[in-house]
């Protein structure tokens, strides 16, 4: 059971194929955008309103990913979505509901941006287990504060961070959307500190991330533990085009560009900087455009090739380098294949990947997108090809 982009769903995508190799009867319960996806690994599919992914798609959360205006713009915007969500909201709760009373599951696996498996725990004792992709979101990190809380090295504030963002997780994504409904089932209503034991005491969680990248902390409780990236071979539902091949046998180690989901302020200006850094340093480059972080015009240069929904264990395995924003999924992919990095963080736990891939050592220490600028650019994908 999970939401948000295409990365989001291929970490439990990965351990569904897993329980299912094992014998074990796996359902999805996605957006309904994901269904086809999902049909790869299991042919159970029950799926969350459209709506979640439209307005991901929406110019208001392109501001927000994207930096675009003044820091209290987008606070204020960020508000503003607080309040025009909540009918969504509400119907992914009902959503998760009739997945579990359809399907009946004996563990529901959930991304911490679901709300019903909180609540059916808590009133109806079901058994269900947290699945995280990244570090910093509800287990203190000494060294490292909450994600989206700041980049600080204080131990006091690194504390604080976490009270704060599981305290508005628990007020806003829990009760605050869980509550009214809950008493529309006939179920009582949850309280802050309910809530808060629960999933900070009594929770299974599994980080599943590379320790290379981060070690599991020892002072953490025995029920949550860290695994590794989970990835599936998405290969196997994929051949490469014609033309593909032929630009990896004519152009071997290319560098790839792509930034995901995530859109920036100047895309115009990045694809300008692609073009000018390939003529000059002679380099061969994959570009995603994805959904739209990138904007270059055609035609292109016989040494650069626009690619899009391509499986990155195909892709990695064939590249020099990978320049990309810093998603969790993006990075375990280049890491699986030893790959240097360079990210140029957007938002959230970008900018906690960008400090941990250049603290093991696989590539320079990126800048934000917001600060892009083409001799800038140029500067840190010099230093990464020297990796």
């Amino acid at each position: 059971m999970t939401l948000g982009s295409r990365g989001d769903m291929e970490p439990y995508l990965a351990l569904g194929e897993e329980l299912k190799d094992a014998g074990n009867e796996v359902a999805f319960c996605m957006p309904e955008q994901f269904r086809s996806l999902a049909s790869e690994v299991s042919v159970h599919f029950f799926p969350m309103t459209h709506e979640y992914l439209d307005l991901i798609d929406s110019p208001d959360v392109k501001k927000i990913t994207g930096q675009i205006g003044s820091g209290f713009s987008r606070i204020r915007t960020l508000f503003k979505l607080l309040r025009e969500t909540r009918t969504i909201q509400e119907q992914l709760i009902r959503d998760q509901r009739d997945a579990d009373s359809i399907f009946k599951p004996d563990k529901i696996i959930y991304h911490i941006k679901c709300a019903y498996p909180v609540m059916a725990a808590l009133r109806i004792k079901r058994s269900v287990e947290l699945l995280i992709p990244m570090p910093c979101l509800l287990h203190p990190v000494v060294e490292l504060p909450a994600i989206g809380m700041g980049q600080f090295n204080n131990k006091l504030w690194n504390k604080m961070s976490y009270k704060l963002t599981n305290s508005a997780m628990i007020s806003q994504a829990v009760i605050g959307y869980g509550n009214k409904i809950m008493v529309e089932w006939g179920w009582a209503p949850m309280k802050r500190k309910e809530v808060k034991h629960f999933l900070l005491n009594k929770l299974p969680v599994e980080y599943a991330i590379s320790n290379r990248l981060f070690p599991r902390p020892i002072y953490w409780p025995d029920h949550v533990k860290v695994t590794n990236f989970r990835e599936r071979n998405k290969t196997k539902h994929w051949e490469p085009p014609k033309d593909l091949t032929q630009f990896i046998e004519k152009h071997p180690n290319p560098l790839y560009v792509g930034f995901g989901s995530m859109i920036n302020a100047k895309p115009k200006e990045v694809g300008q900087a692609l073009l000018a850094l390939s003529k000059k340093h002679n380099l061969p480059l994959f570009i995603n455009s994805s959904w739209g972080g990138i904007e270059i015009e055609s035609p292109l240069p016989e040494n650069i090739f626009l690619v899009k929904d391509i499986p990155y264990d195909w892709l990695f395995s064939r590249v020099r380098a990978v320049v990309h924003h810093g998603g969790s999924g993006t990075t375990h992919s280049a890491l699986r294949f030893d790959r240097p990095q360079l990210i140029l963080p957007h938002i959230a736990d970008q900018f906690l990947w960008n400090k941990l891939i250049h603290e093991a050592g696989i590539g320079p220490l990126g800048f934000p997108i917001k600060k892009f600028t083409l001799s800038r650019f140029e500067e840190k994908v010099l230093e990464l090809l020297k990796y």
